[in-house]
């Protein structure tokens, strides 16, 4: 089988285009078009199907393309183990961060890493934790931070920091004058929230089924930033992670609502293949994200 024509395939799946793929390949669109179809010729396949402007896998494609993936993540770490023959010189890292670690504690942890081996190529990729979870489970990164321990037998987990979820809400809201709410009190109370599959939404939906409490959620969004910016316009109330919000609690321009009857933790942990293959860059990042789970990086 050809390596580089398995290559510009996977590419062309991965993209879903192939002027997109030819891109990422340095190649030009004609160029990767005649490597898929002399991979087509060669095993007498069909890969793709052409519906306008869009391409689809086959039935075949599909088997070609979970065996690419395989393929090309052994190659990877064939890489990165004749890399570790030639030291800490060289390499590479791919990183999965959900949001929250992602925004607000990634960069100290990557700076500390960089001024130790700054010939380490890293890429860091963001999302919520049910899909870098998946992607830990399909070899998609080398190591992953998310906001609970998944308790998978494919994986391992370990903690490295905690925060705490608490209320936010804006000066002039009705609860300002308010050192601290119960959640029982949010029974029926408009609130602003993570989206579904986040880990501070399955942590908060986790606590609201305990106390059989049904808050009113008028809005789900991805983006911290936004949910902040609707709670300082007094839309509602929101629950966020106190480092999240610690710039605006300094400014006053939001006030923290402390919960008197429960502590909701938030904590993060990074994660990785049970079977991954331990390079000497992902030993030694993994060392200093320890090294900094035993400092206040946070602060």
């Amino acid at each position: 089988m050809n390596l580089h024509q398995l290559r510009v395939f996977y590419e062309v799946v991965k993209a879903k285009s192939f002027s997109a793929a030819a891109e990422k390949v340095h190649l030009t669109q004609p160029a990767v078009t005649w490597q898929v179809k002399n991979l087509e010729e060669y095993y007498e396949l069909k890969f793709f199907e052409r519906i306008g402007k869009k391409i689809m896998l086959t039935q075949e494609g599909k088997i070609l393309f979970n065996f690419a993936d395989q393929i090309l993540n052994l190659s990877r770490q064939a890489e990165e183990a004749l890399a570790d023959l030639k030291g800490l010189s060289r390499g590479s890292l791919r990183i999965d961060s959900v949001f929250t670690f992602g925004d607000y504690y990634l960069s100290t942890l990557l700076e500390a890493f960089h001024k130790k081996y700054p010939q380490i190529a890293i890429q860091v990729h963001t999302g919520n934790t049910s899909q870098i979870i998946e992607n830990t489970l399909l070899h998609k990164n080398d190591i992953a931070f998310v906001a609970y321990d998944p308790k998978n037998d494919k994986l391992k987990a370990r903690e490295v920091i905690s925060d705490l979820l608490v209320g936010i809400i804006s000066p002039h809201h009705r609860f300002a004058r308010r050192k601290s709410i119960a959640i029982k009190e949010l029974n029926g109370e408009p609130l602003i929230l993570r989206e579904q599959g986040s880990s501070p939404r399955r942590i908060l939906d986790e606590i609201f089924k305990k106390k059989a409490v049904s808050p009113v959620i008028i809005m789900e969004s991805a983006s911290t930033s936004a949910i902040k910016k609707m709670v300082e316009s007094g839309i509602g109330m929101a629950i966020l992670s106190r480092q999240v919000v610690k710039k605006e609690l300094l400014t006053k321009s939001l006030k923290e609502l402390p919960f008197s009857d429960a502590e909701i933790a938030y904590r993060f942990y990074f994660i990785y293949h049970k079977d991954k293959y331990f390079s000497r860059a992902l030993k030694a990042f993994m060392d200093v994200a320890v090294e900094l789970s035993r400092t206040p990086w946070h602060d």
